[in-house]
């Protein structure tokens, strides 16, 4: 059997180790990744290898030679453009006239390919995909496949509510070769998300094997760190280089180590390290070729690599440094900083942790580094939560941290681009706004700046303008208390994709952000964005006249200065009068009862969500507002967004009216773009919603509670269920295994139908918890049924 190794990828988020070297060629114990996997292949008899390139590819060919020093034979297949994974081993197809396996250079592992193989013969199979489980499936591409091994759904880089296992493709496969008759010649293909799909669409014989053994994607800087801890720990089947000179302590050839020095294990020296008296290597120490420690210095959990010299007295711990560092005496290097190649630090430089320097810079003796050289970075796993960047204000979130993100955002649009730029009246929120408009100038963007305003105001704006995008920065309470928002808008005026968050975050790891020259600096509109453009567009949809002369008495609540401005213009224009209280202080029940109002109104702070009271006093539940969302947009026309954790009467009342109705996630985005090309909607518009539900009980003669109470009777009960991080993928595996021949729908989550009662089962995007929503004939059994997932989830993450 032949093999191709694929060996293109550039590594971006393991930058700066990768500016120069390709992410193949990184060393785990002082040996290229591509090494181990050479040395696997042979371990199972594939000698014949092919070996794909395209960054850096001099690098990979000039290492590995022809494959006689390993006893294989190497070809090597070039790209002049990426072609994608499919499209890379297509380049190679006149090298593919057998059965062959797909094998990524840049990943740890120890499988038995040979079990493999047999698996994909036995089933007789076009393709085979290596399968392995992971606690955390996000980064990668989740498989479902059913008990024969037949793959039935894949999704790649898949969000929580996405996630149905923890089963996920390990970029191995063995594949036919007629299979490649599927890819285009010479145009960008991928296996995951082009030929696998077709193969599925097509009713191919496309299998999953799942493979026991370790696996490791080396993806990011800290799964990279880990691998060399796993080899260490002989979590790994490879061969350590060198011998072990003491428990758990491995050194290669040439390496002298003063009888003073403390060593502890589990450690590797390099062939050629010398550690001189007085030196402290700690646990989890891994060292390059002809290393010097000079006398005192500190090593822990610290990974280096060729040629560095460390000075006396200085301490390298949890960090890792490229080839040819000097580190002078007495610096500090500290957790999770990376040194690039050829880089000084100078005496007693202090690095602080999660610092990274970018090759050939020099840190100035005394210096104390807090931030990244040449530009910033982020500790985060990742950057994007539910509704775009937070963190505390001038901690987490500064305006240098801004304006990097801002580029990052940038670097991702077109040249000459124009972005709408506004925030809330929050001064911290000013101060970031104009450190945002600076980074987008700077870099070749034009920006709208359209001042203070509030959500719905700012996606309206943006939509209208026909900006390329928009940038809204606002104050947010948490349960964790008050953060910094950073929102991010296409230019229909919908929150970004996942895929642009992607892009974003790539290109901010990567920190290489345009710098045009002075005449292609991007301009500034001074365009303070009247709010009375918003209230014609809102207005002109609805009877003004007829609600006027109901002279509707509202209570109003309102958190902000910018939303209780709009909203105080919204109710003066309909002709309603208005009692108000103070956000923090007001009991609005009391409020609208004491002054027999007609409705009670309380909007958030973002003007996104609207609360409503009847004139009873009574709030209106988040499934109750839904439904009244759905009837009041009913007479718009167009397709009508049902979320899944809708009520199952928000569908009855459309399908009753003859409308097309679009099943969506919960997400904003999801649900905005369910409706099409519209400037306004009542979905995440607490002003546009207000009006229309006011307009509705004008037209209608009727109070918000006899509306309410005329609605058919639902029971929708919710619970939250505490669960790790590390458990969600295996819990929704084994609960869909569990379902399999159940009515099921997995747009967001898993939805289990029945024919009096649905439940919805998601894992939370952020926190570490399942949310559990049960709908049923009666309270009584959409408890019962809440329950009985509850135990399930806690049962499931007991399982293995």
């Amino acid at each position: 059997m032949k093999a191709i190794i694929m060996a293109g990828g550039k590594g971006t988020r393991l930058s700066p180790l990768t500016r120069n070297l390709p992410k193949p060629m990184v060393p785990l114990l002082d040996r290229p990744c591509i090494e181990y996997i050479v040395q696997l292949l042979k371990r199972h008899g594939i000698t014949d290898i092919g070996i794909t390139l395209q960054y850096l590819p001099k690098m990979v060919i000039n290492y590995l030679g022809d494959g006689s020093e390993y006893g294989v034979k190497f070809r090597y297949f070039e790209e002049m453009f990426p072609l994608g994974t499919a499209g890379s081993v297509k380049n190679a197809a006149n090298f593919l006239d057998e059965t062959f396996l797909v094998i990524s250079g840049d990943a740890l592992t120890d499988f038995d390919l040979s079990r493999a193989i047999d698996f994909h013969y036995a089933k007789n199979a076009l393709a085979t995909l290596v399968l392995t489980r992971v606690e955390v499936p996000l980064e990668y591409g989740v498989v479902i496949t059913e008990p024969n091994g037949t793959i039935a759904r894949f999704l790649e880089k898949p969000s929580w509510s996405e996630i149905f296992s923890d089963t996920v493709n390990t970029g191995i496969y063995v594949i036919e070769p007629k299979t490649l008759n599927l890819v285009p010649e010479g145009e960008n293909c991928d296996f995951s998300k082009d030929l696998f799909p077709l193969m599925l669409e097509k009713g191919l014989p496309l299998y999953g094997h799942v493979a026991t053994g370790y696996w490791s994607d080396i993806g990011n800087l800290v799964q990279y760190r880990k691998a060399q801890f796993d080899i260490l720990e002989g979590r790994v089947d490879v061969q350590i280089k060198g011998k072990e000179i003491s428990p758990g302590v491995w050194a290669d050839d040439g390496v002298r180590l003063d009888w003073t020095a403390n060593v502890h294990g589990p450690c590797f020296l390099a062939e050629g390290t010398k550690v001189e008296s007085g030196v402290s290597i700690g646990p989890y120490t891994v060292t390059g070729r002809y290393t010097r420690i000079e006398h005192g210095a500190r090593l822990e959990r610290a990974v280096i690599w060729n040629r560095v010299n460390v000075g006396r007295e200085a301490s390298i711990v949890g960090a890792t440094v490229s080839n040819g560092v000097s580190v002078a005496a007495g610096a500090s290097i500290r957790e999770n900083t990376v040194i690039g190649e050829g880089s000084r630090i100078g005496e007693k430089a202090v690095i602080l942790p999660g610092v990274k320097i970018w090759p050939q810079k020099t840190v100035a003796p005394g210096t104390m580094q807090t931030d990244s050289l040449v530009w910033g970075t982020s500790s985060l796993h990742s950057l994007f939560g539910i509704e775009g960047i937070s963190g505390v204000q001038n901690l987490e979130f500064n305006p240098e941290l801004a304006a990097k993100i801002t580029a990052a955002y940038g670097a991702c649009l077109k040249r000459g681009a124009t972005v709408s730029v506004s925030c809330d009246e929050y001064y911290f929120s000013e101060i970031l706004k104009y450190s945002v408009i600076s980074s987008l100038l700077a870099i070749g963007i034009h920006v709208r700046d359209i001042g203070n305003t509030v959500v719905p105001v700012a996606r309206f704006e943006c939509r209208r303008s026909q900006a390329d995008g928009g940038i809204h920065i606002r104050k947010t309470e948490t349960e964790n208390g008050s953060l910094l928002l950073l929102q991010f808008y296409d230019r229909d005026g919908l929150p970004i994709d996942k895929g642009t968050e992607r892009k974003i975050e790539n290109a901010f790891l990567q920190e290489d952000f345009p710098r045009p020259d002075a005449d292609n600096l991007g301009s500034l509109i001074q365009a303070t964005f009247k709010v009375d453009v918003y209230l014609t567009e809102i207005l002109a949809r609805i009877d003004v006249e007829s609600v006027r002369n109901h002279r509707f008495k509202v209570a109003l609540v309102c958190p902000g200065v910018s939303v209780s401005a709009v909203a105080q213009k919204v109710l003066d224009q309909l002709g309603c009068r208005v009692i108000t209280a103070s956000y923090e202080e007001s009991e609005i029940e009391k409020l609208v009862l004491n002054n027999r109002c007609d409705l009670g109104i309380k909007l958030d702070a973002s003007g996104q969500f609207l609360t409503l009271y009847t004139d009873q006093g009574t709030v209106l539940s988040e499934h109750h507002t839904l439904v009244l969302q759905t009837i009041v947009s009913l007479k718009e026309h167009r397709p009508m967004a049902v979320p899944v954790s809708a009520p199952s009467l928000v569908e009855q009342v459309i399908r009753k009216e003859g409308l097309p109705l679009v099943r969506t996630k919960t997400e904003s985005r999801a649900v905005l773009a369910a409706a099409g090309n519209n400037l306004v909607q009542v979905y995440f518009d607490g002003f546009y919603y207000l009006v229309k539900v006011i307009e509705y009980l004008a037209l209608k003669h009727t109070t918000l509670h006899d509306l309410v109470q005329s609605l058919p009777q639902f029971h929708i009960y919710t619970d939250i269920v505490p669960c790790p991080s590390e458990a969600k993928g295996r819990i929704m595996r084994l609960l869909l295994e569990e379902m399999k021949g159940e009515h099921l729908e997995l747009i967001d989550g898993i939805k289990v139908l029945n024919d009096d009662a649905w439940a919805l089962i998601m894992p939370d995007s952020e926190r570490a918890l399942f949310k559990v929503v049960v709908e049923g004939s009666s309270h009584l059994q959409a408890k019962r049924l809440t329950d009985l997932y509850k135990r399930k989830i806690f049962a499931y993450q007991q399982a293995e």
